[in-house]
């Protein structure tokens, strides 16, 4: 059938009226800027997504229709969206399969499932069994940092009688190894393992939660780094990563990881932003190092922290901040799995510029253990800011990114890998 006369008109019609909504109305008519692969950016209003194709339908700002391969996307933002207020009692549930949902605790059925309820995503039931714990939102200081460092995946000993505990920080900073029997929006109740009683914690009190390994779903496996995915941030901190399902101007909607079975509906309103995993770029801080070899000399531990600096803070290059990369402390080393994909390794690093004049590290990027770039010495913000680096990694397998202290140890060596990313 052609499309002419009067069916022709409204599509040229609509996609006028589209062109002037969003340059008018802007956040309220769902308008994005979309972050491409090879890092220019454009306006558009998003329409469709065809799961079948992988292409979304998107009118850009001049009322033209055109059709973008979602691989060649990195991400996209919906600008002009607060995130919702925390409410008291609002744990971050982490997923063993990858993502969140942030929500308060409504009940916990016969042990099994727990029912939770999102201010972005509604009601859900969880099985524990997907879940690799949870942690308080709106914390900070030093019980923020302990909860964040439980949830890591050296978090606790790798013991034979670890695997069979639940693991409770409360916000005083006290752990507790034991049996979880009951969760309330209240409490939590737990068979002690060391004191062999009942402990009963508030909800409001607890800081983290890490369960038990052994009963965690076993058919969970690392999500292949080729395979086209989105993680969906939310207003109320909420980030569901998964399969993208579907698209229109009112809602996504994917399947997430944790359950394929699942539909998530996901309100265009509550989106802030979405990131297009396994794409033709890739970000570093959306992969897990398979090794990580991190020995400060003077300074205090500080493992790796994705997409903020290694005290968590938000990460400052010369001045600017990156809302994509690794924080890291020198000495340190993180390896990640690329499986000879890519072609270009890029990044912008530095010392993290709270520190002004202080710091001075050594950048290196490794490939299959043969060094492919070393930089100069780097220091604070003072003395020049940040360093663009571009390297070829064709072919590489596995990808080292090493920071060395210099001279004056490891003093104040704050590094950030800013957007440090691969591209195929």
């Amino acid at each position: 059938m052609s499309l002419t006369g009067p069916f022709l008109g409204r599509r040229f019609l609509a996609a006028g009226a589209a062109a002037l909504v969003l340059c008018a109305l802007g956040p309220a008519a769902h308008a994005v800027e979309m972050k491409l692969y090879d890092g220019t950016r454009t306006a558009a209003l998003v329409e469709a997504y065809e799961s079948k194709t992988g292409q979304m339908t998107v009118y850009m700002t001049s009322g033209e229709e055109r059709s973008l391969p979602l691989r060649a996307i990195a991400a996209i933002y919906y600008s002009g969206r607060p995130d919702h207020f925390v409410r008291t009692g609002d744990q971050a549930f982490h997923f063993n399969a990858g993502g969140r949902i942030c929500a308060a605790i409504e009940g916990l059925t016969k042990g099994e499932t727990l029912t939770i309820k999102s201010q972005s995503l509604g009601r859900h039931m969880i099985p524990l069994s997907v879940l690799h714990g949870f942690t308080a939102l709106a914390m900070e200081g030093r019980a923020a940092r302990l909860a964040e460092d439980l949830m890591r995946p050296d978090g606790i000993a790798d013991t034979p009688e670890n695997a069979f505990l639940d693991h409770v920080l409360d916000r005083r900073g006290v752990p507790y190894a034991g049996v979880i029997e009951s969760l309330t929006p209240v409490e939590l109740q737990f068979e002690h393992d060391e004191q062999l009683q009942k402990v009963r914690i508030g909800t409001f009190k607890l800081a983290g939660v890490r369960l038990a390994e052994a009963a965690k779903d076993k058919l969970v496996r690392p999500v292949d780094i080729d395979t086209l995915r989105v993680g969906v941030s939310c207003r109320d901190r909420s980030y569901v990563t998964g399969i993208l399902e579907s698209v229109t101007p009112f809602e996504w909607r994917v399947r997430p990881h944790f359950d394929p079975k699942r539909l998530i509906s996901v309100p265009a309103s509550e989106i802030t932003r979405v990131d297009v995993l396994g794409g033709r770029s890739v970000f570093l801080s959306q992969l897990t190092p398979i090794k990580a070899d991190e020995q400060t000399i003077i300074a205090p531990p500080q493992p790796f922290v994705m997409n903020a600096n290694a005290q968590g803070e938000s990460m400052d290059i010369g001045g600017f901040i990156c809302h994509n990369g690794v924080g890291v402390h020198a000495r340190s080393s993180l390896t990640f799995r690329l499986g000879g994909k890519f072609k270009t390794f890029k990044a912008d690093v530095g010392i993290d510029g709270r520190l002004e004049k202080e710091g001075s590290v050594v950048f290196k990027v490794i490939g299959d253990g043969k060094k492919l770039y070393q930089s100069p010495v780097v220091r604070g913000k003072a003395s020049g800011g940040g360093l663009p680096i571009e390297v070829s990694v064709e072919g590489v397998k596995e990808l080292t990114l090493s920071v060395d202290p210099t001279d004056d140890l490891d003093q104040a060596d704050l590094a950030n890998w800013g957007s440090a990313r691969v591209l195929r």
